[in-house]
């Protein structure tokens, strides 16, 4: 198809709730896409996605899949590029969700829809003509990626994928070569390959797997069970960041505590410990991260704490208000550093705190959030530090 995409940055039109939107050229056309901190290549089209969407041949009336859709611009594209097709679009992370629907709407796109899944699940087997993704970091999230558009892909139907040689793309080749007999590199572009492959007639997809397992963590002297999956942040261990926030947190038996960004659950976990007569709340924007906090608080007997699917504060502003904030925010998006969610989360903290209620942050050291919860708290102290990490803390 040619050059299919000119990207063209614009000036960066600021929404509300700090979703922001730019514009691309698509044949011609304006593609508006809207982004948000937290959601992957949030303020700028990816160059391997760019290269991916040169390469299919959209038909009219395809089914098409985007798989892991992040701002919803691969399928966005393939929906107005072709109005008779009826394009999917599904993420774990519920602000990649409001994300791609926003994007569709600024676009007045009717024919594509936007779920909120983990992976493929809950979509018809053989049901798509073209799945198109592009890869994440992890080799297991991959796997299970090209898995999903094994199972869902018709009979000839096609798998188009990019990913960065960098998160390891040979082996997503390689693997996508293993259960489709056959898969090739179409396109180079930077340090990003695009592959392509069909499922052919007669495959067995293969089989739905339970990636959710089970371990013995010792977390605040005690024995527990952790239960996640590839996919969320420290999934097979207790991280440092977590193991110090918890060891500097200071809970009473009656409080009410947020564990903002709960990730695996473990800090919520260790605070409901603390919290005894109290009450813990979990919050997480990803699917796979509050599925997991709920499993590792039900394991460990837990019954006065309750695991929210959130955008930030989002779903408890409003509420009655927390004694504690407890938080381990994320500053990755890829490879790359970014600080915009950690900032909103100490502004949602302060929200959502009581007066004279306290919120523990940690942060690795080079992360410099002091001047951040001074603006916003006030005077901030620092409850634990050593060469690796420090815990910030403040009042209301």
């Amino acid at each position: 198809m040619g050059a299919l995409l000119r990207w063209d940055w614009t000036a960066a039109v600021t929404e509300s709730d700090a979703f922001h939107r730019y514009v691309v050229d698509l044949q011609g056309r304006e593609l508006i896409v809207v982004g948000k901190p937290g959601v992957w290549s949030w303020d700028a089209v990816n160059p391997g996605t760019a290269a991916l969407l040169e390469i299919p041949r959209f038909e009219p009336r395809q089914r098409i899949l985007d798989l892991g859709c992040g701002t919803g611009v691969i399928g966005a594209a393939a929906a107005a590029l072709v109005p008779s097709a009826q394009v999917t679009m599904v993420d774990s992370n519920v602000v990649a969700v409001s994300c791609a629907r926003r994007t569709l709407q600024a676009n007045q796109i009717e024919n594509a829809e936007v779920r909120l899944s983990d992976g493929a699940e809950g979509l018809d087997h053989a049901s798509f003509d073209l799945v198109l993704s592009h890869l994440p970091r992890g080799r297991e999230v991959q796997h299970q990626l090209i898995r999903s558009a094994a199972r869902v892909l018709r009979p000839k139907g096609r798998f188009i994928f990019v990913a960065s040689t960098r998160v390891g793309v040979k082996g997503c080749v390689a693997y996508a070569r293993e259960l489709f007999g056959r898969c090739g590199v179409v396109r180079r572009k930077k340090a990003y390959h695009v592959a392509m492959t069909l499922r052919p007639e007669g495959m067995e997809p293969p089989p739905a797997r339970d990636l959710y397992q089970r371990r013995p963590i010792v977390l605040d002297g005690a024995d527990v069970t952790l239960i996640s999956k590839p996919g969320v942040f420290a999934w097979d261990r207790l991280d440092g960041g977590t193991e110090r926030l918890v060891a500097a947190m200071e809970i009473g038996v009656q409080e009410r505590v947020l564990d903002l960004g709960c990730g695996t659950g473990l800090a919520g976990l260790a605070a409901a410990r603390r919290a005894q007569r109290g009450e813990v709340v979990l919050l997480d924007s990803d699917l796979r991260a509050v599925r997991s906090a709920r499993r590792t608080l039900e394991a460990n007997g837990v019954a006065h704490g309750e695991v929210i699917l959130s955008d930030g504060v989002s779903e408890v502003l409003g509420g009655a208000p927390f004694d504690v904030v407890i938080t381990n925010p994320p500053f990755h998006q890829g490879r790359e550093v970014d600080y915009e969610v950690a900032w909103s989360f100490i502004r949602g903290a302060h929200q959502v705190l009581r007066p004279g209620g306290r919120i523990f942050l940690v942060a690795n050291r080079f992360i410099g959030y002091d001047d951040l919860m001074g603006e916003t708290f006030g005077d901030t102290g620092v409850a634990y530090a050593d060469s690796s990490y420090h815990v910030l803390t403040a009042t209301t």
